[in-house]
């Protein structure tokens, strides 16, 4: 397959998801770029197919909504399963994908500095527990109490 070819596949299979979030959060474009940190005119470009976001900004949209990027990159989501992906019920595996982070070596030399942090910046603890739950799912509550011990 060309490059042209994957790469516009890939576009379509992010328009679609990128609209199929806008459905199932009941966003209007502006709701969206405030919710996702990104300008007015990037969503109407993201869900009219004129543009893709880069890797990273793939990354950072996920982040936000605390769901995995392959949920934009995969494959084509339908509005119940973007519907159950945002809520955090049910799987947030949407295809084939890698293993989660396990939490059974908590000493590990990344989750001491991240417990620094938490132990310093109570303002950051938002974001860390969304990502937190991104990284480890189902046992995320169990980094957040280990990261509340002293």
């Amino acid at each position: 397959m060309s490059t042209s070819k994957t790469n516009s596949d890939n576009r379509r299979v992010f328009t679609a998801n990128f609209r199929m979030l806008l459905s199932a959060a009941d966003w209007t474009q502006t709701e969206a770029a405030q919710q996702l940190g990104i300008s007015q005119g990037s969503v109407s470009d993201f869900a009219s197919g004129k543009r893709t976001p880069s890797t990273k900004g793939i990354e950072s949209i996920a982040y936000r909504l605390g769901i995995p990027a392959e949920a934009f990159t995969s494959k084509a989501i339908a509005l119940d399963q973007m519907r159950k992906l945002l809520s955090g019920k049910g799987s947030s595996r949407i295809a084939e994908s890698r293993t989660p982070y396990r939490i059974s070596q908590p000493d590990l030399p990344g989750l001491r500095k991240l417990k620094l942090r938490w132990k310093r910046s109570s303002g950051d603890r938002d974001e860390i527990r969304v990502a937190l739950r991104v990284l480890f799912r189902g046992k995320a509550d169990k980094v957040i109490a280990w990261l509340d011990a002293p």
